[in-house]
This record gives C-alpha cells, sequence and structure tokens, in this order.
C-alpha cells in the first residue's frame, strides 16, 4: 500500500469518526487533541491496521498515570521517554482514546439549524 493510501485512509477515518483533523508542521494530516494538553494526537504511522499516538506531559506523575491509562486501552509503545511517548494503536480501539485524549469533537448541538437558512 502507497504511502498516500495511507494518508487517505487516515484522513477519512478522522472525518467518519468525528476527530478533530488538523495539517501538522509537515504537512501530513494529525488528529489533534483540545485543552490543556493540546500537544497529544493522532498521527498517520503507515502500518496497516494501526495508527500512532503521540502524548507528552509536565510531570513524571502525570505521565506515568497517562502511560498506565493508554497501555490498559491497548497502546503498544514504540518510543518512551521520560515526559513523552509514542504508541502504535489498533483501529478497534480507538474511541476510548480518543475519548481520553479529548481528540473527538461533541456531538453537534443542532441537527437542523433553522437560523442558517432563514434570511
Amino acid at each position: 500500500m502507497t504511502d498516500a493510501k495511507h494518508i487517505e485512509n487516515f484522513k477519512v477515518f478522522c472525518k467518519n469518526n468525528r476527530l478533530r483533523l488538523k495539517e501538522a508542521g509537515d504537512f501530513l494530516p494529525i488528529a489533534k487533541a483540545i485543552g490543556k494538553f493540546a500537544d497529544d494526537h493522532f498521527f498517520c504511522n503507515f502500518k496497516e491496521g494501526t495508527i500512532g499516538v503521540y502524548v507528552t506531559r509536565e510531570s513524571q506523575r502525570q505521565f506515568t498515570y497517562l502511560n498506565k491509562k493508554l497501555l490498559k486501552l491497548g497502546c503498544v509503545p514504540t518510543q518512551l521517554g521520560d515526559f513523552e511517548a509514542c504508541y502504535d494503536l489498533e483501529w478497534m480501539n480507538i474511541p476510548p482514546v480518543a475519548r481520553l485524549l479529548k481528540i473527538r469533537k461533541g456531538a453537534a448541538k443542532v441537527k437542523d439549524p433553522k437560523w442558517l437558512r432563514e434570511k
């Protein structure tokens, strides 16, 4: 499978699952978190059946707590540092991790906004 195909699959998956899709500095797509830990994100790791997860925290205690939670949710570490890490995550385990890291968008507030059509 070509790199372009992996990237396209990642983009489609993010759109279908309401993930916050952005473009990183290297022009590759990422699904970014919001809030205090906005550096956390999913990225296309160019492997079949998995995506990459990047997380960082400000202290060792915060990172250790998050690392334990991510391991329970099925993340497989590929790089571990003192305050940051990268993981591989299978597609079926993405929803709980996206909720934990605040990467998934909330539900639409209004199903059919009349005020957009009224003149």
